[in-house]
């Protein structure tokens, strides 16, 4: 049983979500563990990794991250997101890329 508290801290804090393109990859449970070493150095609470085929409408991406509250996108690098930092996730969330190290802030900065 959670207290008030607790829910409260969850409903306010930041949180990243990892993202891997199971079309690339042999396994994607071995970015578990980075992406969550990630959120944690950023300060977001980290929710899990959501796995999809490239095949994916960019829409239901979207609106999962929408719907989660998502302000940390974590992906492996950026072929996971067809090789570039698409303008309506950067509109919506921070991206970081694994491979690169970095992370593109929404809005383009």
């Amino acid at each position: 049983m959670t207290s008030q508290g607790e829910a409260m801290d969850d409903e306010i804090s930041a949180r990243a979500m990892g993202y891997v393109c199971v079309d690339l990859v042999k396994t994607a449970h071995r970015f578990d563990l980075p992406m969550r070493a990630v959120a944690r150095r950023l300060g977001y609470v980290y929710i899990g990794v959501t796995k999809s085929s490239s095949l994916i409408v960019p829409e239901a991406l979207l609106d999962h991250l929408s719907a989660h509250r998502i302000e940390l996108l974590i992906v492996p690098d950026l072929g996971h997101l067809r090789g570039r930092v698409p303008p309506e996730l950067a509109e919506i969330t921070d991206i970081h890329d694994l491979s690169g190290r970095s992370t593109y802030e929404r809005g383009g900065g």
